[in-house]
């Protein structure tokens, strides 16, 4: 295998990002990067995804264009890159016309190696023709593809930018795509592939379990729209919040209804806690709940309620457990926020609470709107994968008969290829590389083990184990 000159240049970079060795499997994805190549990249969460394109573009001249999802994702990954003295900025429609020109000019200076911002940036009906045209006249070194599924979730209607990235890239020069994601099952990744315009890039594919994540479902029967039944869920989610010591709890749920009538329900059982939505207050605001989560502001929150919007890439190594209000509409939205969880390596557990199966009615409807401007043919293709995606993951919580764990991973391409690969790889990702540290979770799932799992749901102290940071 061709090993480029760029990578005696590692040590180096790995010191300008405050790394000592290298986790498995990034070696592979920084060397495709430092050859040209396009990636597609399908890592755990909290596995080093960002490093593995942070390294290649600090090894190569220029400045990589960093397509991210979300303005407090952009916000905590440059201020990151930043401690560190690296150059690295975002524009968004946060930022006044002023402070966009002055970084506009530090782009076309060459004085940076990041630049963030969304597929939006690069569309002349939302942004300003003269801004789309200074940022578009750039030669990216890479363009980075950050929580690459939203490509497959958002790209037909939600945020249809993200279905133009290929277009994107053309008008960049066609640079290196380096796309990534924490699910992705083999279908998802085709699909990303394909709307990318990089068909013929083999995904590389790194074992997507947590064995330090414990994962229950817990049945709580009965119509949640009810207000008895979220004062009861309230009650039990207290006193798992209760239960986190040395860590921090993440409760997601599916709509900003449905967290305004959680948050109340919460209130009332002594439990006041923030909302996280993508539409809650100011971005002065929605920064302040992050800033305060992460441990970059005082004071500190160590439980939060959240939509999907929330946690997106930002990297919280304590959080000690997660809980689902309920399944969200696929089986890669539900690894992607129970992966929040553990990313430190220590044991961690998600709590989904289900109703058996009624909940999805939500998500049927929701899946129901997708019109937008899409013509009838192509929302009727939309809503059909949707339902089919919602359809999968509701049998998988619905049976009872195997591990709830095996089932979520079966659905994703986990091949190992490292046995194909010569003496000479082994050796440098031996010498440059690391074993990823994970403890195992003291429980599998809830058919594994149903006595410990009914331990952690029923309050005994058996369960302050479970969610201590030991």
């Amino acid at each position: 295998m061709f090993f480029p000159d760029e990578l005696l240049g590692l040590p180096v970079g790995l010191r300008l990002l405050g790394v000592e060795r290298l986790r498995e499997g990034q070696l592979e994805v920084v060397a495709a990067a430092l050859r040209g190549e396009s990636v597609l990249v399908v890592r755990p969460t909290g596995s080093g995804k960002s490093l593995c394109f942070q390294l290649p573009a600090l090894l190569k001249p220029g400045t990589a264009f960093v397509l991210s999802p979300l303005k407090a994702l952009m916000s905590e990954q440059v201020t990151g890159l930043q401690r560190r003295k690296l150059p690295a900025t975002f524009i968004n429609t946060d930022l006044g016309p002023n402070e966009k020109a002055l970084r506009y000019e530090l782009l076309e200076a060459g004085a940076l190696k990041f630049l963030y911002c969304t597929p939006e940036r690069f569309n002349p009906e939302r942004v300003r023709e003269a801004e789309v045209a200074r940022i578009t006249a750039h030669r990216p070194s890479f363009l980075v593809v950050d929580e690459a599924h939203c490509v497959d979730r958002w790209g037909d209607d939600f945020r249809p930018d993200y279905a133009e990235i290929a277009a994107i890239r053309a008008r960049l020069g066609n640079p290196p795509v380096l796309a990534f994601t924490a699910t992705a099952s083999g279908r998802t990744q085709r699909r990303i592939l394909d709307s990318l315009d990089i068909p013929n890039v083999q995904p590389l594919v790194a074992g997507i379990d947590r064995p330090n994540v414990a994962l229950i479902r817990h049945r709580m029967p009965g119509d949640i729209r009810d207000a008895a039944q979220v004062q009861e869920r309230a009650r039990l989610i207290t006193r798992l919040v209760d239960s986190v010591c040395n860590g921090k709890t993440m409760i997601f749920v599916p709509t900003v209804r449905v967290g305004d009538a959680l948050k109340n329900a919460l209130r009332h059982e002594g439990l006041d806690l923030p909302f996280y939505h993508s539409k809650f207050g100011t971005a002065n605001e929605r920064d302040l709940i992050v800033g305060r989560f992460t441990g970059r502001l005082d004071p500190p929150l160590d439980a939060v309620i959240c939509t999907n919007a929330f946690g997106m890439g930002i990297d919280i190594p304590n959080v000690r457990l997660v809980i689902n209000w309920q399944h969200p509409a696929s089986v890669e939205d539900y690894l992607q926020e129970i992966g929040r969880a553990g990313r430190d390596g220590k044991p961690a557990t998600a709590i989904l609470l289900t109703d058996n199966g009624r909940e999805r009615g939500l998500l049927d409807f929701m899946a129901d709107q997708t019109k937008g401007d899409l013509p009838p043919d192509n929302a009727a293709r939309v809503r059909k994968r949707r339902k089919d995606d919602i359809t999968e993951i509701s049998e998988i919580v619905g049976s009872r008969g195997r591990c709830f764990r095996k089932q979520l991973l079966g659905l994703i391409d986990t091949t190992d290829d490292r046995k194909r690969r010569p003496l000479a790889w082994l050796l440098l990702e031996r010498i440059l590389g690391r074993r990823n540290k994970v403890s195992q979770a003291e429980l599998c799932c809830e058919i594994c083990d149903p006595r410990r799992a009914a331990e952690v749901i029923s309050g005994k102290e058996t369960r302050r184990k479970t969610f201590t940071d030991r």
